[in-house]
């Protein structure tokens, strides 16, 4: 028998063998479940890897009990979806919420803001546990989103939808990218302010990133905008093209200003849940997520981890129990469930 195994994206997704997460050391993860139920994703958004050329991915779903059945075999009261978008399919992904909804655990996944055109499929997704999601809204410039090609809702809707998740348990990790060619200065502390506004309870900052073979590198460098080729920084934390309408200095200056100001105890306080009984693990997760760096190396090298977060995973996956319970006695498009819960991931 030959040593030498060769792997297709063509080939079935159903017949890719599960990972052996038996190998890994569980003390040292927040969970070992993390699964992919879907590959590729309905956008080819400029700035994202999935533009690069040649890159010919199709789309493919798994069977939703072989989703199901691995993630009930790993005993694990939380997971998350690895998914580019778990939502690019809303059939597949209601079928799928079906099936995991029996499980009682507690999970997050990466999807589009369209996922909230239909709210009834937010809420299968709250029934069958989830507890967070992480969007990519990019900016609050529509001609920034026109200009990168992504299907995405108006930016005047952002905030309505953000309420669809809210009312239906969902916490919100919104994904954003700073330096677009219709960003301006005062694009930072715009952003922060309605982060504030309609209370999202994190959210992720991205220096716009040419990566090579992209068009949007290609754009840059015939228009003498890219700076240098040390690929290393190339990792969206650092400046590495010359911005439209601002300096280089300034984008970094602003790239700071938006993680600083989010994670501030201000800012963290003023976006707390209405609802008191969220208070302690959203404030977990708020500080854990950002204010921790130098804890998390400690943790994981004495592997801690596990240890750590068990007891706030499994004290949010009761509630969020007690919630469902309430949810699932509402019909799909009556009054909101307004008592969101938080997984504290």
């Amino acid at each position: 028998m030959s040593s030498r195994k060769i792997a297709t994206i063509r080939r079935p997704y159903r017949d890719d063998p599960p990972p052996r997460r038996d190998l890994l050391d569980r003390r040292a993860f927040l969970t070992t479940t993390s699964i992919n139920a879907t590959r590729d994703c309905h956008n080819r958004c400029g700035f994202c890897y999935l533009s690069t050329d040649g890159l010919r991915i199709p789309y493919q779903c798994r069977d939703v009990d072989q989703v199901v059945s691995e993630v009930a075999a790993d005993g694990q009261p939380y997971f998350v979806f690895t998914d580019n978008n778990l939502g690019s399919r809303p059939d597949y992904l209601r079928a799928l919420c079906r099936g995991l909804r029996p499980l009682k655990k507690i999970w997050s996944a990466a999807v589009t803001l369209d996922v909230t055109d239909n709210p009834s499929l937010v809420r299968e997704m709250a029934l069958a546990g989830c507890t967070g999601v992480f969007v990519g809204f990019e900016s609050l410039t529509d001609e920034n989103i026109t200009a990168a090609r992504k299907k995405s809702p108006r930016a005047a809707e952002y905030a309505r939808r953000v309420g669809v998740f809210h009312d239906h348990g969902v916490q919100v990790n919104g994904s954003f990218v700073l330096g677009f060619d219709h960003d301006r200065p005062d694009c930072f502390e715009r952003l922060v302010d309605w982060i504030e506004g309609v209370r999202m309870e994190s959210a992720t900052y991205h220096v716009l990133t040419p990566y090579p073979g992209k068009p949007l590198f290609r754009q840059m460098e015939a228009e003498g905008r890219i700076l240098h080729r040390d690929w290393e920084r190339y990792n969206t934390a650092h400046v590495v093209f010359r911005p439209k309408h601002m300096t280089v200095e300034q984008l970094a200056a602003g790239y700071e200003y938006c993680y600083d100001r989010t994670f501030g105890h201000r800012c963290v306080w003023s976006r707390r849940p209405r609802d008191w009984r969220a208070v302690p693990a959203y404030l977990a997760m708020a500080y854990l997520y950002k204010k921790s760096n130098r804890l998390w190396p400690w943790l994981i090298r004495r592997r801690l981890t596990h240890w750590a977060w068990r007891p706030l995973l499994e004290a949010s996956r009761l509630r969020h129990l007690r919630f469902r319970r309430r949810l699932g006695c509402t019909v799909a498009d009556g009054s909101p469930v307004r008592a969101p819960v938080y997984a504290g991931v």
